[in-house]
């Protein structure tokens, strides 16, 4: 197979077909997909579940985990989602992880060398990670694309809900909330131990998250997330085969098969997506959650609000971003309220709440998303909108 940096030619050696494409067609949904990756949620405990009562020490657990990244392993993860998202134009392959069942084969040997297949009805897609970048191979196309740059926002895939990436991410995100420890249980044929986190935050969505690592290596081996007020996990994802140890160098690298095709694409970004709007600079504070951080994912005037798990993104979309999705969530159900300064469609699908608001002040759409109740997206476009537009 050729290198990643070499230069292909519009023929192939063997008669196959080589495209060179460049777009940006699909940062229209992009968009919503990437506002909902700068939030990551779970809070309060539930009346219905169990007390914690394993004897490891959670904390030393949690450091564990943390540095279980130069942990290698390869294995078969299960991700089984339950969420009511409604389908989205663009979005499909983002709600399917949400709500159906998707298996994830796994060789990871660093953050930089690592490949995951997802396998379905529909075919099977191998993505990658190597020196020269990150690439796809698609089966059932017969093709093989190489993702060109990296994206400060993308949106979620499979790789993201396998057990240690999700585990590592969540319980970053949460560095203050407290930890428990849980019983043991066996995983894939191995002993994990366990950590409950509970987020304090009174308007989060999440009731708990739940963690098993493996005992030997610290690798997050099995993820619960659960709403609050539920007794069921709304998302489990956990191996059902587990190996420690470097995969093979083969499996690391992606092949290009007689005949297949080659394709080239920038990376979806949406800082260079949305960059052209040239937003006002974020508000200070929206209900009463101070902005944590100007300008997320580069893109100007995209805010991001509280602290941990209870964060939520609030950035303005062009109008037929903004109509287009405000027409789907009330499709589904949302509410839709008219209110003197514009808009507000709101919906909740467990543990993510979404709000579009239309401001008839400054003539522009606003989305809002986090995993916190809708009254305070609500009340934080209220304030959004009433913001006449300002000096750039």
């Amino acid at each position: 197979m050729r290198g990643p940096c070499d230069v292909w030619s519009p023929v192939g050696d063997d008669g196959g077909a080589v495209v060179v494409v460049r777009t940006r067609g699909l940062w229209r949904w992009a968009v919503v997909g990437a506002a909902a990756a700068l939030v990551v949620g779970v809070p309060a405990v539930v009346a219905a579940v169990t007390t914690p009562s394993g004897t490891v020490d959670a904390g030393a657990l949690r450091d564990r985990v943390a540095r279980s990244a130069d942990q290698a392993y390869q294995g078969v993860a299960v991700v089984r989602g339950t969420s009511a998202l409604p389908a989205l134009p663009k979005l499909e392959d983002v709600t399917a992880l949400l709500t159906g069942v998707t298996t994830v084969r796994s060789w990871y040997r660093s953050p930089e060398r690592w490949r995951f297949d997802v396998v379905s009805t529909a075919g099977e897609r191998d993505t990658y990670r190597a020196p020269g970048g990150e690439f796809v191979w698609d089966y059932g196309a017969n093709q093989l694309t190489q993702l060109i740059g990296t994206p400060a926002v993308r949106l979620p895939r499979a790789g993201d809900l396998v057990p240690p990436e999700l585990a590592r991410r969540l319980l970053a995100t949460a560095a203050g909330d407290v930890v428990t420890a849980l019983d043991a249980r066996e995983v894939a044929g191995r002993r994990a131990d366990g950590l409950r986190l509970v987020p304090a935050d009174p308007d989060t969505t999440i009731g708990r998250v739940d963690v098993w690592a493996d005992e030997e290596t610290g690798v997050p081996l099995q993820v619960e997330v659960t709403p609050r007020g539920a007794d069921r996990p709304i998302l489990t994802t956990a191996f059902d085969r587990f190996t420690p140890g470097a995969p093979d160098d083969d499996v690391l690298v992606p092949e290009l098969a007689l005949g297949a095709g080659f394709t080239a694409v920038d990376a979806p970004d949406v800082a260079g997506a949305l960059g052209f709007l040239g937003g006002d600079p974020p508000q200070a504070s929206l209900a009463g959650r101070p902005l944590r951080q100007a300008d997320g994912a580069g893109v100007r005037g995209v805010g991001v609000y509280g602290a941990g798990l209870a964060s939520f993104v609030a950035l303005p979309v062009p109008r037929e971003v903004g109509s287009s999705v405000a027409d789907a969530g009330t499709k589904a159900g949302a509410g839709d309220v008219t209110v003197p300064q514009g808009r507000i469609v709101s919906l909740a699908v467990p543990p993510l709440s979404v709000v579009i608001a239309r401001s008839t002040v400054a003539r522009r759409w606003y989305l809002l998303v986090g995993m916190v109740d809708t009254s305070v997206l609500r009340a934080a476009a209220t304030e959004l909108i009433a913001q006449p537009r300002r000096g750039r």
